[in-house]
């Protein structure tokens, strides 16, 4: 159960830490100058990258969070 709890957290904290970021990625797209394509492209691939990663993460944390609330101890 400790291990469930443990690792709950650290899906989460990285979870949230996903999604504290992109506002950031979208603040620097709007500061990009119209003609510079590389750069959108570069900061859009960052934010798909970051969806993704977003995406993975929360599965486990929220099928943790599920066993923690069905398995729990007391």
């Amino acid at each position: 159960m400790l291990w469930i709890k443990s690792l709950h957290i650290v899906f989460v904290a990285s979870w949230f830490a996903g999604l504290f970021y992109p506002p950031r990625i979208f603040v620097n797209l709007a500061m990009v100058p119209a003609d510079s394509v590389a750069e959108r492209d570069c900061l859009l691939l960052m934010a798909r990258k970051l969806l993704r990663f977003m995406t993975v993460i929360a599965i486990p944390a929220v099928i943790q969070g599920v066993c923690l609330v069905v398995l729990k101890p007391f």
